[in-house]
């Protein structure tokens, strides 16, 4: 029998936080035998894989697989990687270090009953949660204003790690992808729109332990990065990139 949900989770050098992660994941999938996890390593380079795979040698899941591969493609490759293994009627990613519940996966599964994607939105909560920091937060609000101008994206967050989608919607979205970076999930929506799909913004909270990595974002650097990739997002669609007759494998 197919599993209800797949659900990945991209990790990159993680080492810190892998054995809290793996004992969260195998605790809520021991008592939720329908949902598929897929940790996908994304090329570490600390002993992220390792750990993670003792722990899950030890606990035996079967609805728990470690993926892997050699060298670092970016969030977007991770994902696409571990779609690719999911057998899922459903399908959904979220950060690797569990930003949000795992709870909220059984919000997913209940919003996709009449959605064909469904996208956490962090913003009604960041009032009560704290800002990062507030560097971090001017520039997630000037990059919301920029998918607003250039794409035309009408959502209060689109970076938040956690969205899910109905099997058939996401083999068409992830067919004609091509952001693996920042983009990813900009790409994803804009083009979720383009295809007129159902999508649904569902409020999530991180969980209070959550802290903002500053320390893997280059700020000014990746900003740059994340304007200009928007840029390639608009002009893909001029140039008629994303019409499904030219679908490729993801």
């Amino acid at each position: 029998m197919h599993p209800s949900l797949s659900i990945v989770l991209p990790l990159f050098n993680e080492a810190g936080i892998a054995t809290a992660v793996a004992a969260r994941v195998t605790s809520f999938a021991e008592y939720h035998p329908d949902y598929e996890f897929l940790l996908v390593d994304d090329g570490s380079v600390d002993a992220t894989p390792t750990i993670l795979s003792e722990f899950l040698a030890k606990r035996r899941l079967p609805n728990v697989r470690l993926l892997r591969y050699a060298c670092n493609r970016g969030k977007g490759h991770a994902i696409l990687f571990g779609f690719r293994e999911a057998r899922g009627a459903s399908f959904c990613f979220t950060d690797g270090d569990l930003a949000y519940p795992l709870d909220d996966l059984d919000r997913i599964v209940a919003e996709l009953r009449r959605s064909d994607v469904v996208i956490g939105s962090r913003s009604p909560c960041r009032a009560s949660q704290g800002a990062p920091n507030l560097s971090r937060r001017f520039l997630g609000v000037a990059y919301n204003r920029l998918t607003r101008f250039l794409l035309g994206l009408p959502y209060a967050d689109t970076q938040a790690g956690l969205k899910g989608f109905r099997r058939e919607p996401a083999e068409r979205l992830f067919s004609l992808l091509h952001s693996t970076g920042f983009s990813f999930d900009v790409e994803l929506l804009f083009l979720a729109r383009k295809l007129g799909l159902r999508i649904c913004e569902m409020p999530v909270q991180p969980v209070r332990e959550h802290s903002y990595k500053t320390g893997k974002v280059k700020l000014l650097r990746d900003s740059a990065a994340m304007l200009a990739d928007l840029c390639r997002i608009r002009l893909r669609d001029w140039m008629g990139l994303y019409h499904e007759r030219r679908t490729r494998t993801p």
